[in-house]
């Protein structure tokens, strides 16, 4: 199961596991509901899997606007996938350490 919700601050959660499944559903989420003119949380605390396709959305939707996009508080296991993919150099995307 997978879920996305925004806080009162602005904050988008992301809960369980993101993988294939979820990614065009999180990229339609985030473009109705993110505007895109400010810097983007998202807390990854909750979230307990990504794999590339999670990746790969969470860049492309850093790609499309003008602010940059903001990981918060990944898990562990989370935290490694993003090192290993090297997410913290992408373009529009930092990992909080």
């Amino acid at each position: 199961m997978f879920e996305v919700r925004a806080d009162r601050e602005g904050v988008v959660s992301l809960v369980g596991e993101f993988d294939l499944a979820e990614a065009d559903a999180f990229l339609e989420w985030v473009g109705a509901n993110v505007d895109g003119q400010r810097e983007v949380v998202l807390d990854c605390s909750a979230l307990t899997f990504l794999d590339s396709s999670g990746i790969r959305a969470i860049v492309t939707f850093a790609s499309q606007g003008p602010g940059s996009v903001v990981i918060r508080r990944p898990s562990p296991n989370v935290r490694k996938v993003l090192e290993i993919a090297g997410v913290d150099e992408a373009i529009g995307v930092k990992v909080e350490r």
